[in-house]
């Protein structure tokens, strides 16, 4: 059911933060349609506004934007887009962001310093970061997106929905202010993903008998897991909505099995915020949110990936004052999706048409280059009955599989897997496979399956995890 077609608000006027939400939501759904010129030129807008807030107010974007010769108020040439105006700047990395943090805070006059908090990066790519947001802009923005991707795809918060991420477990009477604001009761229960092992989770989650749950696509791949081995079935679900991982075709295909749900994934990063949503009508490509951040995809030389060429993603942040994010570097790889002039879904956004994960996902191969590592569970399981898995490549490029199993694996699957890896990952070093009593993925909420360690296989860092050894000493999973 379209929000649109909602029953109105209660009578009587609405708080005033509710009535600043939902015009500012009417605004964004208007730029969702609007002619792709006509986008852009409200974007350059948008973007000079903060380079001179930026320029004016933080000592390092002062000198960097000096450094570059990028001037906000330079007139553009016909043909010149607002990536045009910052194509000198150079991107913004997480070491310099964590380094020279004091020096991006950006204060003018009128920004009230008990509106400004901190958001705090979970470290999953190695370089834990904290970036400050002014409240005033970043949560009606926030909100008013979140409302729009409800909108997007049917959502009713009259209906109750679970929430399964690492917060604190409550039931709470309705989805947040907005909706309370609205008279939509939809209860909220929350359960905190980490203190909760996936099968106790499952078993919640199976008597609520709930729409929509909200949690990361490796915890609903799990779920989807158990439920399939024999667990808890619940009954009516229709959306998994994830965030903060990469969904890959087979986390929606076990889920569509187990659930009979949809997968709708947000793109999405800590430092930011919304990147992209799930478009309605194409199920693995996504509209950048081009009204808030302006996207870029660039390959190793940092120009510009044509549609169909993965490269490196890098945001600006276009109403985020407090500290500004301008051209800065997340970590992730995607590709865009041929640029047609009105999506299916009536909206002209620009489209993500992959979303490969992180830049530690990828193997590095022997000549330096990086190879996207397309693994999935049913290349463990269609040989050994593998539960979970982890792969991690060492500074010498040695790679090693752990892996988690439903009982002691014989030499020959063993054997099996190995030649999996070496066809799969096109490595020419053999792979390691050792088995684990379990992969501890320690306290952190997300879980990268692949990744890569600056550091010596047995190195400091390894975590015990009562691993069983195969090939080689029980090392385990490092974090």
């Amino acid at each position: 059911m379209d929000q649109d077609n909602l029953p109105p608000a209660p009578a009587g006027a609405l708080p005033p933060a509710a009535t600043r939400t939902l015009n500012l939501a009417a605004q964004l759904d208007a730029f969702e349609r609007l002619p792709a010129a006509e986008q852009d030129r409200r974007q350059l807008g948008s973007l000079r506004t903060l380079l001179r807030h930026a320029r004016d107010f933080s000592p390092f974007w002062r000198d960097r934007l000096a450094a570059s010769g990028v001037d906000p108020d330079r007139p553009l040439q016909e043909g010149e887009t607002a990536l045009d105006l910052i194509r000198d700047l150079p991107v913004l990395t997480r070491a310099v962001l964590q380094e020279q943090g004091n020096a991006l805070k950006a204060r003018a006059p009128w920004m009230a310093e008990d509106r400004i908090v901190i958001a705090r990066t979970s470290g999953s790519t190695g370089v834990p970061v904290a970036v400050e947001r002014y409240l005033p802009m970043h949560q009606p923005l926030y909100t008013a997106l979140t409302f729009l991707d409800n909108r997007w795809h049917g959502r009713d918060s009259r209906r109750p929905i679970a929430i399964a991420k690492d917060m604190a477990d409550a039931v709470l009477p309705t989805w947040g202010p907005l909706y309370e604001a609205l008279g939509h009761q939809g209860v909220a229960h929350c359960r905190n993903m980490i203190g909760h092992a996936p099968e106790d989770i499952l078993s919640w989650l199976a008597g609520l008998g709930v729409p929509y749950l909200v949690t990361t696509p490796a915890l609903a791949l799990r779920l989807a897991e158990l439920s399939l081995v024999g667990g808890p079935r619940p009954v009516g679900l229709e959306q998994i909505i994830t965030f903060g991982e990469t969904v890959t075709p087979e986390i929606r295909a076990r889920v569509r099995a187990a659930f009979g749900a949809r997968v709708i994934d947000r793109y999405s990063c800590e430092e930011i915020g919304w990147i992209a949503f799930q478009c309605p009508a194409h199920e693995e490509r996504y509209h950048t949110l081009s009204a808030s951040v302006l996207v870029e995809i660039l390959d190793e030389a940092g120009q510009p990936c044509p549609p169909g060429q993965a490269g490196r993603v890098a945001l600006t942040a276009l109403h985020g004052l407090a500290m500004p994010l301008i051209r800065y570097e997340i970590g992730d790889y995607a590709e865009w999706a041929p640029q047609q002039d009105v999506c299916a879904c009536g909206r002209t956004l620009p489209v993500i048409g992959a979303l490969h994960g992180r830049e530690r996902s990828f193997i590095r191969m022997p000549d330096g280059t990086l190879r996207l590592a397309r693994l999935s569970g049913e290349y463990w399981r269609g040989i050994a009955p593998v539960r979970d898995y982890r792969v991690v490549q060492y500074a010498d490029g040695q790679i090693e599989a752990f892996v988690e199993a439903e009982r002691k694996l014989a030499p020959e699957e063993l054997d099996a897997l190995r030649a999996m890896l070496a066809k799969v990952l096109g490595h020419p070093m053999p792979a390691i496979v050792t088995q684990a009593g379990r992969i501890d993925w320690g306290h952190r909420w997300k879980r990268q399956d692949v990744t890569r360690l600056d550091r010596a296989r047995g190195g400091a860092g390894a975590t015990a995890v009562g691993a069983t050894a195969t090939t080689a000493a029980p090392d385990s999973p490092p974090e």
